[in-house]
This record gives structure tokens, C-alpha cells and sequence, in this order.
């Protein structure tokens, strides 16, 4: 796999994926929600929805910002060490990328009224990264066959297809693009040599690893991109009792990927003089790239209430509702290849036109319901439940009845809503120096049969995909108080651990996506499924002061 990964390592990945349409796997990405903010907020893991008083829990529970008794601006800083490692049959690969960033900055302007019911009205303005995606993982397969490489993949979701469909004419006053009339993924193959036609002007595909051929892989992923949220929010106090707060989110969304997976093989199969498959008497590799690129803006509301029940215990819930995003999509992609049977040579690049697709997503709502134990001045045991009904996402093209029928009912039956536990603890050491602890725990929002073998669709040129399973959070911080500046610095270790396909398993018998009428008996696909462990350190300072 020498060639392969050189030229992963040397040549920009400038191509991208999807032909016109997004996946269930796209849904799951957009709708990711993180622990981010104030160092107070994360060395208590975010459990800080009954609570309020942090600039953080205006994108949590807006009515946090009615506890404000006195106005507050505060910026925090934040350095990250990501850490990816792939374990694929026993073999381990790793990756480490470091980032320091502004990840929550904000102000809040109290108004002190003299009144014995509204004590105060509130008005606040908060940026929170909510999601980083910046990540970079690698990993390698062994003992490639028919049934796990990427051509056979190819092959099967081009049955029903003829050459035709795949090919420029040679009539070169023709206007005919297999681009405009059939999937990028399947002309692509086509068009580089991984799939070849069985039998002259016939509708089943072989790809160029089968029987007999020796084959090892590489698959290259680096991800970036972040979601990033401003809230604009209202609220107040009543009788020191009652807190309300409403407030609407503009959400940024930008997230870029760049792949790279190749294979390289003895005895694999190309056509011969007929345009048939012909008989393992090829060596060779390729490398698919892929870049897709994503942005996206949003907007959605907000309302939560906090209740002092009694002096020391109090409830807080808040409701978001979905986020409506506007999204684009570019993306291209190509095929490097070097082939060689006998004394003919095959070397070339294949690759797609560049493209761009504009659609619409509505993201989960969401509901966090909390409680806290206020132990006087001596301390503080928070609780939050947060759930958030990720199947309830769904795509939307206005300018098309159905393009995402069968999407979005893909998303109802693989995606479970998520359920986030958070407790967080502080203790006051001294009257200016405080301590804080914290643990969450965030479910899967994919259901367990869709991890380990399940077919997956996704869409364009794009293969690869991961799933997460449960997501855990361990944090610790310090704070420290003196007249009205303070000082908070935290430590969050997320952990979590994901399933990942260079391409998704097929059955042996399938239903073409593409010609839902026609079944046919193929090879069954089962690519090797990796396990991809990230460890996410963050190291947080947050700045303020109180006027």
C-alpha cells in the first residue's frame, strides 16, 4: 500500500461527495449538541439548568439569566487536545490535533426595579461554540476480498445499470453527462475501472477485487468545522421566587471533510477487449478523494422557568425548539488509479464535475428539566435531565414533493431520541475560592441494530461514516472570587467511542436504491467495522467581572 499512501499523504484532498441528496448519517452530524461554556458550567458538566447566574445558561435555560442580580461580561478561552485512535482487527492507529480557541463569550445588562413583584428584568447577549468537529483518524485494512472492498460496494448499487448509463457518448454532438442522469458514486467506478459490466450491454457488475485477488486498504479522514450559537435573550425575577427568560438562537454551521480511501491488489479483474470483466491477470491500486464542504445558518427559540421552592432547593425546565437551518453543500471527487495487466497499463485520474446542492433541516427539539440543593453558603449538588428527540429531524427541499421521503423515514427507524444525565457539584473552600466536580453521561442517538452490520444508506461519492455509541464526560474545576472579578478555570475529559465503515454492508440480496423495482442476487458487501476511540481534553479559563 506504499503508492496509496504516499499519495494520501502528499496530494491535497480537493474533491467532495453527494450526488444531490442528504443521509441519516448527515442528519446525526448537523443535530450533535456538546458541554461548552464557562468554566463554572463545564467543571460542573453543564449541570447548571436550575440554577442559573452563568453566561452559559442562556443557550441552556434561558431563565437563568433572571437570577442576574448585577450586570456581567465574560470571555473564556479554550485549549483542546484531541486525541483519535482506530483499532482495526487488532491493529491500532492514533492521531493527536491541538486547538486553543474563544468558545463562550457574553454580557448581560440587569435592571433593578423597586417593586415588590419584578425585582429585576434582564436582557442578555451570549456566543458559545456549541460543537468543534475538528478531528483526524487514519487506519488500515488487511486481507481485502470480494466481499469487503469498496468495488464490490460500487457494483452492487449499480445493478440494474447498463454501460450506457455510465459513459460519455462517442458522439461527440451529444449533450448526454452520466452526471446529470445517474449516481456520482456509480459512474465514478465506472468511469475509473472498479466496476466492469459481466457480460456485454448487461445490467450486473463485478468489481475489480474478486475472486482470488489479494487486496490491503487505507482509509485517511480529517474533519473540521464547528457549530456556533448566539443568543439573544430576556428575562426576570419575581418575588425572588419566580424566573422566566425567553430567548431566540442564530446558529452558524460550517463543517468540512476531506477523504481518502484506497486499495491496493494482485489478481484483480478488469475488462477485456469486449468491455466485459475478464480474468484475474491484474496488479494495481487506486485512491478515491472526497472534500465536501457544508454551511449553514439557523434559527430557534427558547423559553425556560427556575422555581425557588424553598431556600435551598430549586427546579428549573427549558424547551428549545427545533433549529430551522438553511443549508449548501459543494462537493466533488476523483478517482486516481494505476493499473497493469500484462503489458497494457491503466493510469489515469477519473473525477466528478464540481457540484452544489441547497436544501433545508429542522433539528431535534429539545427538553432539560433540573434540580438543585443550595447547601447555604457552603455549597451546591446540581442535577439536569436533558432529552432531546433526535428522530424527529427531517430534511426538506422546497422545490421538490418528495426528495426526502424515504430520508426521513430512514431517520425515524435508525435514530432513537438521546437522553443527556448531568450532575454537578460545588463546594466553597473559602468565602473567594471554590471547588467544583462534575460527571455526564449522553446516550446514543442510534439504535443498537445499526451498529454491528446493518445496512446504512448514504449519499453521493462519501462512503465512510462512524456511529457513536454513549458519550461520557468527567470534569473538575476552580473558582475564585474577589470583590466583583472572578477567575474559573476547569478540566472536561470527554470520552466516546464510535463504530467505523469505509462503506456500509449490504446484503446479499438487495433492493437497488435507484430502481426500487428490480431485486437481484449479489454478492453480499461486509467491509471491515473499525472502533474509533476519542478522548477530548479541554482546558478552560474563563475571565469576568460583575458591575
Amino acid at each position: 500500500m506504499k503508492n496509496v499512501k504516499y499519495i494520501l499523504a502528499l496530494t491535497a484532498l480537493w474533491s467532495g461527495s453527494m450526488l444531490f441528496g442528504q443521509g441519516v448519517i448527515d442528519a446525526l452530524k448537523y443535530s450533535q449538541q456538546d458541554i461548552r461554556g464557562t468554566a463554572r458550567y463545564m467543571g460542573m458538566a453543564g449541570a447548571f439548568g436550575a440554577l442559573g447566574g452563568d453566561i452559559t445558561t442562556l443557550s441552556q435555560n434561558p431563565a437563568g439569566i433572571g437570577v442576574y442580580r448585577n450586570s456581567d461580561i465574560s470571555a473564556t478561552i479554550d485549549l483542546s487536545n484531541q486525541v483519535s485512535s482506530v483499532n482495526t482487527a487488532g491493529n491500532k492507529y492514533s492521531d493527536n490535533k491541538f486547538s486553543v480557541a474563544c468558545n463562550n463569550f457574553g454580557v448581560v445588562w440587569a435592571i433593578r426595579f423597586n417593586q415588590e413583584a419584578l425585582k429585576n428584568l434582564d436582557f442578555g447577549f451570549a456566543y458559545n461554540k456549541q460543537k468543534s468537529f475538528d478531528r483526524t483518524y487514519k487506519t488500515g485494512y488487511a486481507g481485502i476480498t470480494n466481499g469487503s472492498s469498496l468495488s464490490s460496494y460500487i457494483a452492487q448499487l449499480s445493478g440494474g445499470y447498463s454501460a450506457n448509463d455510465f459513459s460519455y457518448p462517442e458522439n461527440s454532438g451529444s449533450s448526454f453527462n452520466p452526471y446529470d442522469n445517474s449516481p456520482w458514486l456509480n459512474v465514478l467506478g465506472y468511469q475509473s475501472y472498479l466496476i466492469n459490466p459481466k457480460t456485454a450491454n448487461g445490467t450486473e457488475w463485478s468489481g475489480i477485487v474478486g475472486n482470488g485477488t489479494v487486496a490491503s486498504g487505507d482509509l485517511f479522514v480529517r474533519e473540521k468545522g464547528s457549530i456556533d450559537e448566539y443568543n439573544f435573550n430576556m428575562g426576570g425575577n419575581i418575588y425572588n421566587v419566580f424566573y422566566w427568560g425567553i430567548g431566540i438562537t442564530v446558529t452558524d454551521f460550517s463543517y468540512d471533510i476531506q477523504s481518502g480511501y484506497g486499495e491496493e491488489f494482485t489478481g484483480g479483474y478488469l475488462p477485456d477487449d469486449a468491455g466485459v470483466i475478464g480474468t484475474a491477470n491484474t496488479d494495481g491500486w487506486y485512491l478515491m478523494q472526497n472534500v465536501l464542504s457544508t454551511r449553514g445558518s439557523g434559527i430557534k427559540a427558547n423559553l425556560g422557568v427556575i422555581m425557588r421552592a424553598t431556600d435551598n432547593f430549586r427546579l428549573g425546565f427549558a424547551f428549545h425548539t427545533p433549529n430551522y437551518y438553511k443549508m449548501t453543500d459543494t462537493y466533488s471527487a476523483f478517482v486516481k488509479y494505476d493499473f497493469n495487466r500484462g503489458t497494457t497499463s491503466y493510469n489515469d485520474v477519473a473525477e466528478t464535475p464540481g457540484g452544489s446542492y441547497s436544501y433545508e433541516f429542522e433539528s431535534p427539539w429539545r427538553m432539560i428539566a433540573s434540580a438543585a440543593y443550595v447547601f447555604g453558603q457552603s455549597g451546591i449538588l446540581s442535577f439536569d435531565y436533558e432529552y432531546t428527540a433526535s428522530n424527529s429531524m427531517s430534511f426538506d427541499d422546497p422545490y421538490s414533493i418528495d426528495a426526502f421521503y424515504k430520508t426521513n423515514q430512514e431517520i425515524t427507524e435508525m435514530v432513537s431520541p438521546m437522553h443527556t444525565f448531568k450532575v454537578g457539584g460545588e463546594f466553597r473552600v473559602t468565602p473567594q475560592v471554590s471547588a467544583r466536580l462534575g460527571y455526564a453521561y449522553q446516550t446514543s442517538p442510534v439504535k443498537s441494530q445499526y451498529r454491528s452490520g446493518h445496512e446504512i444508506p448514504t449519499a453521493g461519492t462519501l462512503t465512510q461514516f462512524t456511529l457513536d455509541r454513549a458519550t461520557n464526560y468527567f470534569t473538575v474545576g476552580l473558582g475564585y472570587r474577589f470583590a466583583n472579578v472572578y477567575v474559573d478555570v476547569a478540566y472536561m475529559h470527554r470520552y466516546r467511542r464510535s463504530e467505523l465503515f469505509p462503506f456500509s454492508p449490504l446484503p446479499a440480496e438487495t433492493e437497488n436504491p435507484y430502481n426500487p423495482d428490480q431485486t437481484e442476487s449479489t454478492l453480499a458487501v461486509s467491509p471491515q467495522i473499525s472502533t474509533l476511540a476519542d478522548h477530548n481534553n479541554s482546558f478552560v479559563l474563563t475571565m469576568g467581572v460583575k458591575f
